[in-house]
């Protein structure tokens, strides 16, 4: 079981605890319940879509108004989030659009966050340690920012983009998680 300290500064992470606001905090804004629909397509302007409750949460269709209400980011914080039709759609649209495309990150890098503090959990246990909730945030977002910079470094040098393109996190993602494994699987004499 992990146990955050208090803080030992009094300088404060801006996704520290009284930071956060209440759901009540929302009160006076307006929102409408749409029975039986999911909010991709029921938004006229978005900036960051997170689909993460579950696998295939957002369709084809779905993408597609993502795209359509100025989405500039898609980062599944669910395994498969997207389906495969909604990342058709999310890579066209990089490759169409060029430098001007959403990023799109799929979950096996953008979801990598939940395993990885898992792993930080794992070894301040065994190493008898406490760390704050800062001291974690931080060490997070180290880890994710490696992520990042693994699949965008990877994506430049395995897969040509056209002129002006982004590269693919998602090819990005696939190649350097191949590597990974292969890597491993080696390093076990387990290699055919």
């Amino acid at each position: 079981m992990t146990r955050a300290s208090p803080p030992r500064s009094s300088t404060r992470s801006p996704l520290s605890s009284s930071s956060r606001k209440a759901l009540t905090a929302l009160d006076n804004h307006s929102f409408r319940w749409v029975e039986g629909a999911r909010p991709w397509k029921e938004v006229s302007k978005v900036d960051i879509a997170l689909p993460s409750a579950t696998q295939n949460e957002v369709s084809e269709d779905e993408a597609k108004a993502l795209i359509a209400s100025g989405a500039k980011f898609i980062a599944e914080g669910s395994n498969m989030g997207c389906t495969q039709e909604a990342i058709e759609v999310f890579e066209a649209h990089r490759r169409e659009k060029k430098g001007e495309a959403i990023w799109y990150a799929p979950g096996k890098a953008a979801n990598a966050g939940g395993v990885a503090v898992s792993g930080l959990e794992m070894a301040q246990n065994s190493q008898r340690l406490s760390w704050t909730a800062e001291e974690v945030d931080e060490k997070l977002k180290g880890i994710m920012k490696q992520c990042f910079e693994n699949c965008l470094e990877t994506a430049k040098e395995y897969i040509t983009p056209a002129e002006g393109e982004f590269p693919s996190l998602v090819g990005g993602a696939n190649v350097a998680g191949f590597r990974k494994v292969a890597a491993a699987m080696q390093a076990q004499g387990d290699w055919w």
